[in-house]
């Protein structure tokens, strides 16, 4: 995501830098709507709660959220009451810059910056809320070449954050093949003894760790694929064979048929014997 040849052609004017908390909300009634933007905004929330909506799209915005806009949308800003939207918000024009040999001209008005226009930044959080507080200081500094000074740090800013993002995608990738790489070999070796902790070591993952994380990219426990990899062999083997289902219940991994019958009963709804005759 180090989007070169965009930040190559990005020359933003900066326009304001502010900090919204709790009275902008009140004069607002907690709630603020432009129905035709004109400015390109980059917003970081750090404290409170609240949505936004973009063209008709809604987020719920929190803590360690970053949006962004760019001229001519449709954008509504609301707040809650209990816990106000705190946020930093840059503000800026900007027209890609397009170079011809020497000459450098200004091209069309540019799209909006890229990145999703809704994401979270918990792991940078920290070092995105001082960036910020360093660019809203600054800006506030007035004194002569603040504006050129805050563009710099802003141009910083943006190549550092697309490049903690790429990181970020990249350690993600990097987990999502950790985790399918572990259940393709649940799949191969459902007959086998199947222990998370083993589980985990393969993965080079605490077993802990390794269980939230398959949950959260499989929808399963480790517990929970096993057993469905295993009952769905279960099932195979009832509707195409006359095995005994002790026998099946040990060919898919279950030493004990009397565990295996109460677990299929449980999760399929019958039991084998009544499954096979259906």
């Amino acid at each position: 995501m180090v989007h070169e040849p965009f930040f190559e052609r990005f020359f933003p004017k900066m326009v304001e830098v502010l900090l919204r908390g709790e009275p902008f909300w009140k004069q607002r009634k907690y709630r603020f709507e432009l129905k035709q933007t004109s400015l390109y905004n980059f917003v970081y929330v750090f404290a409170g709660k609240g949505t936004y909506e973009l063209n008709g799209t809604v987020w719920e915005l929190n803590p360690g959220t970053v949006l962004h806009m760019a001229p001519d949308e449709h954008m509504i800003l609301s707040s809650s009451q209990a816990e106000p939207l705190t946020y930093y918000s840059v503000h800026f024009l900007y027209f890609p810059m397009e170079w011809e040999g020497n000459q450098a001209r200004l091209g069309q008005k540019g799209a909006p910056l890229p990145f999703e226009r809704v994401f979270s930044v918990h792991a940078d959080a920290a070092e995105l809320e001082r960036r910020l507080k360093q660019l809203h200081e600054l800006w506030n500094d007035k004194n002569a070449g603040t504006e050129w000074t805050v563009r710099l740090l802003f141009l910083t800013l943006m190549k550092w954050l697309s490049e903690a993002l790429t990181h970020k995608l990249r350690d993600e990738d990097e987990t999502a093949r950790l985790i399918s790489d572990s259940m393709k070999y649940i799949q191969d070796h459902y007959q086998q003894s199947l222990e998370r902790d083993k589980l985990a070591r393969m993965a080079s993952l605490s077993a802990s760790y390794y269980s939230i994380l398959f949950k959260r990219y499989s929808g399963y426990t480790p517990f929970e694929f096993i057993n469905k990899i295993r009952l769905d062999k279960a099932k195979q083997l009832l509707r195409t064979t006359n095995e005994p289902i002790s026998k099946i219940a040990r060919e898919v991994g279950y030493q004990d048929p009397l565990y295996f019958t109460r677990l299929f009963a449980r999760e399929v709804g019958m039991a084998p014997r009544m499954y096979r005759k259906a």
